[in-house]
C-alpha cells in the first residue's frame, strides 16, 4: 500500500514516541551491568534457613591484607629474640619517617608526663565510632599544608584567561500570509501564500579575561551565514562578520541588588584580597603542621625517657626480689637447724610475694611502655626485637632566660604565629565587606569592526579595511534629485563603537551592612583569641619554667635519697648478717630503697621531659633538635616563573605596597641627636642568642654532660634467653663520682651505683658508633626475666664476705634556690 504524506507523517510521529516511551523504561548507564546481580531463589529459600552457615571472615574477599605481625610479648615471655639498643636521635628520625600521619601523646593539665596514655585516637572525619566519642580531632598529615596550597592556585583562577567557541547549523522552511514577509512583492496574478526557506551557520569564538583592578575584557569573533530565498536580497546567500572588543571597569564598588550575588571586588587591593587570604591560610597550614611535628617530638621523647624509667624501675623491682629470697631462704634454713621462728619466715614470704607482685606489675610496664614507643613510632606492636635505650638521660641543670624565652615564643611558637596569620585573614575579610557598601558604578566600552561578503574570505576581508562596493540612501537620494543617477560608491572601515556608564544600588543596604558588621565582630574576635593565645602560652612557658626548676631539684634529692637508701641497705644487711636487728628492718630497707632507686628515676624522666616540654612552649623544639620542616621540589617552571614575577616587581611595583626592594636612600646624612645609653641591668659584652635557639640551652652554661654510657650501671632486659646467670665478678663498680668524701659503701650483688643512672644495653650490644665515654664502664650482666628462684636445698646467699661498715655521714644540704 503506497503510503501518503499525512500517513508518512504519522508514522515518524509514532516511531518518535515508541523511541521515548521506550527511552524511559531502559536500564540506567551508570549501573554496570557486566557484574552479576545476585538473586535468590524462591524455592530453596526454605531448606536454606533449616542450615545455619557460620561467615568466614578470613577469606580472600577481606578489604585489606592481613598484616604480618609478631606474636606480641606477656610477662609470660618477655623476652625477644634480638635487643635493638635505640638512641633517641634514631627514635626521632624513625618516628619522622613514619609520620604520614601524625600522632600525639597528650600533655596532662595538672603534670608531666601522662604514664600509660596511648598517642590521642584520632578521627580522619569518616564518620562516628569510637574517636567520636572521645572527642577526637581530625587527622594531621604531611599532606594537609599541600592540600591548603592548592588553594592559592584557586584564587589566582578567577583571572586566568577564559576561551569559548561554538558552531551551530539551522534550516528553517516556513510558509508566510504576508509577501513581505516571506521576501517577496509581487501586484500581478493570484495572491498566494509565500514558502520562505532559510539555512544558517553561526561560529563564534573568543577569550575573556578578568584583570586585577577588577575588570572584565573580552575580545570576541563572530561569523554569521544566512541563504534564504527571498527577492529583496542583494545576494542569496551572505556572510555578516564582526569582531568586537569589550570593557567592563567597576569604578565604585560592589553592592549586590536584593536577591543577587555582590558583584565583583573593585580596586586592586580587594581583588588581591582571596589571594593573600588563600596564601595565609597555607602559611597557617604550615605553622599548624609544625605545632603538630612538634607535639610529636615531644611525645617520642616522652616516651623514651618513660622506657627508660621503666627499666630502671624494672631493676629495682628485681634486686628486690633477689634479696627477699636470699632472706627466705635464710630463714628457712634456719628455722629447720632450730635458730629461726615460723614467724620470720612467714614474714618473709610475705614480702617476698609483695615484691614479685610489683616485679610482675614492672615487667608488664616495660612491655606496655616499649609498644606505646612502637606506636609513637609507627613501627608493629612487636618484631622480635626489644628496644633497649642507650642514650643517658640530662643530669646537667638548665638554667634558661626568661626574656629570650619569651622573646622566641612570641616569635617562633605556631599557635602564635597562626593566630597572626588568622588575624590578618580576618582584616582583609572585613576589606571585602567594606567593598560591598558602596553602590555598583561601572564603565562599558565596546568597539566592532564589522564585514560582509558573499565569500568567507572577501567578508572578513572588508571587516579588516578592505574597500566595498555599496550605496549610501543620503547620498543616493540627493544624486536623484539633482537629476543624476544614483552610482554606488567605495566604503571601508565599517565600525561600531559604544560607550556608558552603569549605576546600581539597593536602597537601604541592611545586607551589605550585616556583612560588615559580622566582618567586624569576626576581626575582633580573632584579635582577642590572639591576646588570649599569648597569655595562655606565656603562663605555659612559666609553669614550664617552674617545673624545670622544680624536678631538677627534685631529682636530685631523690638522688641523695637513693645513695642514702643504699647506705642504710649495706648497714642493715651487716646487722641483720651478725643478728643484731630484726628481719623486718631490713625487710624495710629493701623496699626502701627498690623505691628510692624507682623514685629517682621516675624525677630524672620528669626533668628530662620538662626540658622537652619548655622547648616545646619556645616553640624552638624543631631547632632544639636540628629538625627542618621543608617542601618538596618544585617543577623547573616555578622556579622560573617566581624569577620572572621578581623581576617583574623591581621593574613595576605595585603602588599600594611599594616596591618589592626598596630603593637605596641617597643624600646627606642626618646624625642622631640622641646619644645611646646602654639599658640598665644589662651587660654590653653580652649578647643575645640568635632565633631560632641554637642546639642546646639557653642561658648560663650547663655543667658537663654525663657519659654516654654511665659507669658502674648494669644493663637491664638485655640478657637472651640461654645466657648464664651472673657471677661475684660481674658486679658493678661504684659510681665515686656521686659518693661523699667520708666513706663508700659496697656495691651489694648487683645493685646499682650510689650515682644511679638509667640502664643501658650490654658493651655487646652497644652500636658501635657511640660516643666515647670518658669514664670506663664495667661488663656487668644483668639478670634475666627466666632466672629460676633458688631451691631451699641451694646455700642461703652464694656471695662474697661482707665489707666492713661505712662510716657515719651527714647528707648535703639541697642546692640553694
Amino acid at each position: 500500500m503506497r503510503l501518503t504524506l499525512r500517513t508518512n507523517r504519522w508514522t515518524h510521529v509514532a516511531v518518535l514516541a515508541a523511541w521515548v516511551s521506550s527511552s524511559g523504561c531502559q536500564r540506567l548507564p551508570y549501573i554496570d551491568q557486566s557484574k552479576s546481580v545476585p538473586h535468590d531463589n524462591m524455592g530453596k529459600m526454605a531448606l536454606e534457613d533449616k542450615e545455619v552457615k557460620q561467615a568466614d571472615f578470613l577469606t580472600n574477599s577481606l578489604p585489606l591484607q592481613l598484616p604480618k605481625v609478631a606474636k606480641p610479648r606477656t610477662t609470660n615471655d618477655p623476652e625477644a629474640e634480638e635487643i635493638w639498643p635505640m638512641t633517641l636521635q634514631e627514635a626521632i628520625r624513625i618516628g619522622l619517617d613514619n609520620s604520614e600521619v601524625v600522632r600525639v601523646i597528650p600533655f596532662g593539665a595538672q603534670g608531666i608526663p601522662i604514664g600509660g596514655f596511648e598517642p590521642s585516637p584520632l578521627n580522619n572525619g569518616a564518620g562516628g565510632g569510637i574517636a567520636g566519642a572521645l572527642g577526637a580531632g581530625t587527622l594531621q598529615s604531611v599532606y594537609d599544608p599541600a592540600i591548603q596550597e592548592t588553594q592559592i592556585a584557586q584564587a589566582l583562577s578567577v583571572f586566568d584567561t577564559a576561551f569559548t567557541t561554538n558552531l551551530a547549523w539551522g534550516k528553517n522552511t516556513q510558509p508566510f500570509n504576508n509577501a513581505i514577509q516571506g521576501g517577496s512583492l509581487s501586484f500581478a496574478g493570484p495572491k498566494t501564500p509565500i514558502v520562505s526557506i532559510q539555512d544558517t551557520a553561526q561560529f563564534q569564538t573568543g577569550l575573556s579575561k578578568r584583570t586585577a583592578t577588577g575588570a572584565q575584557i573580552g575580545i570576541v569573533h563572530n561569523v554569521n551565514w544566512l541563504y534564504q530565498n527571498s527577492t529583496f536580497l542583494v545576494t542569496p546567500s551572505v556572510y555578516t562578520t564582526n569582531l568586537q572588543m569589550t570593557l567592563n571597569q567597576p569604578l565604585m564598588g560592589s553592592a549586590p541588588m536584593p536577591g543577587q550575588a555582590a558583584g565583583p571586588p573593585v580596586g586592586l587591593e580587594a581583588n588581591r584580597a582571596p589571594i593573600v587570604i588563600a596564601r595565609l591560610n597555607a602559611n597557617a597550614a604550615v605553622w599548624r603542621f609544625k605545632a603538630e611535628i612538634m607535639s610529636q617530638v615531644r611525645s617520642i621523647e616522652q616516651q623514651y625517657w618513660s622506657l627508660a624509667q621503666q627499666h630502671v624501675q624494672l631493676w629495682s623491682a628485681e634486686r628486690a626480689v633477689e634479696l627477699a629470697r636470699e632472706i627466705v631462704n635464710r630463714e628457712q634454713a634456719e628455722l629447720v637447724v632450730g635458730k629461726g621462728t615460723v614467724a620470720d619466715v612467714a614474714e618473709a614470704q610475705q614480702r617476698l610475694e609483695q615484691f614479685n607482685l610489683d616485679l610482675v606489675t614492672r615487667t608488664s610496664d616495660v612491655i606496655t611502655t616499649e609498644r606505646q614507643l612502637r606506636n609513637i613510632l609507627g613501627l608493629p606492636p612487636s618484631d622480635n626485637r626489644r628496644i633497649i635505650p642507650v642514650t643517658p638521660p640530662t643530669e646537667a641543670r638548665l638554667e634558661p632566660d626568661w626574656e629570650s624565652s619569651l622573646a622566641q615564643m612570641v616569635t617562633f611558637q605556631p599557635d602564635i604565629v597562626q593566630q597572626q596569620l588568622l588575624v590578618r585573614v580576618a582584616e582583609l575579610q572585613l576589606l571585602i565587606a567594606r567593598n560591598q557598601l558602596l553602590p555598583q558604578l561601572n564603565l562599558s566600552v565596546l568597539y566592532q569592526l564589522n564585514g560582509l561578503g558573499q565569500q568567507l574570505d572577501s567578508a572578513e576581508a572588508i571587516m579588516t579595511g578592505a574597500t566595498l562596493k555599496a550605496l549610501e540612501p543620503v547620498v543616493a537620494a540627493k544624486q536623484r534629485a539633482a537629476g543624476v543617477q544614483a552610482q554606488a560608491g567605495d566604503y571601508n572601515n565599517f565600525r561600531t563603537w559604544q560607550v556608558g556608564f552603569s549605576f546600581q544600588m539597593p536602597l537601604g543596604m541592611r545586607g551589605p551592612l550585616a556583612n560588615s558588621r559580622q566582618a567586624q565582630y569576626i576581626l575582633l574576635r580573632q584579635r582577642a583569641y590572639l591576646q588570649q593565645v599569648v597569655h595562655q602560652t606565656m603562663h605555659s612557658l612559666a609553669r614550664f619554667f617552674l617545673e624545670v626548676d622544680a624536678n631538677y631539684k627534685q631529682f636530685k634529692t631523690a638522688s641523695r635519697l637513693r645513695a642514702a637508701a643504699a647506705e642504710r641497705l649495706a648497714a642493715q644487711r651487716a646487722y641483720y648478717e651478725e643478728g643484731r636487728i630484726t628481719i623486718d628492718r631490713f625487710l624495710d630497707a629493701v623496699s626502701q630503697y627498690a623505691q628510692a632507686v624507682a623514685q629517682e628515676a621516675q624525677f630524672k624522666t620528669t626533668y628530662n621531659i620538662s626540658i622537652v616540654a619548655l622547648e616545646e612552649a619556645k616553640g624552638t623544639l624543631l631547632a632544639y633538635n636540628n629538625i627542618a620542616v621543608a617542601e618538596g621540589p618544585h617543577p623547573r617552571k616555578a622556579y622560573v616563573q617566581a624569577r620572572d614575577i621578581q623581576n617583574g616587581h623591581k621593574q613595576l611595583p605595585i603602588k599600594p605596597d611599594g616596591p618589592m626592594y626598596p630603593e637605596r636612600e641617597t643624600g646627606p646624612l642626618t646624625p642622631n641627636p640622641v646619644n645611646p645609653v646602654t639599658p640598665p641591668g644589662t651587660d654590653p659584652g653580652n649578647t643575645v642568642p640568635p632565633m631560632p635557639a641554637p642546639i642546646g640551652p639557653l642561658g648560663p652554661p650547663p655543667t658537663p654532660l654525663p657519659p654516654f654510657r654511665p659507669a658502674g650501671e648494669p644493663p637491664i632486659l638485655s640478657q637472651t634467653p640461654g645466657q648464664a646467670a651472673p657471677t661475684v665478678a660481674d658486679k658493678p663498680r661504684i659510681d665515686a663520682a656521686t659518693m661523699p668524701t667520708s666513706g663508700a659503701a659496697a656495691p651489694i650483688n648487683n645493685q646499682p651505683p650510689v650515682g644511679g643512672a638509667l640502664p643501658t644495653s650490654p658493651p655487646s650490644a652497644a652500636p658501635e658508633a657511640a660516643s666515647p665515654s670518658p669514664a670506663p664502664a664495667p661488663a656487668a650482666v644483668p639478670t634475666s626475666f627466666a632466672q629460676p628462684p633458688p631451691t631451699a636445698a641451694e646455700p642461703a646467699h652464694a656471695v662474697d664476705e661482707l665489707p666492713t661498715l661505712p662510716e657515719a655521714i651527714d647528707l648535703p644540704p639541697l642546692p640553694p634556690g
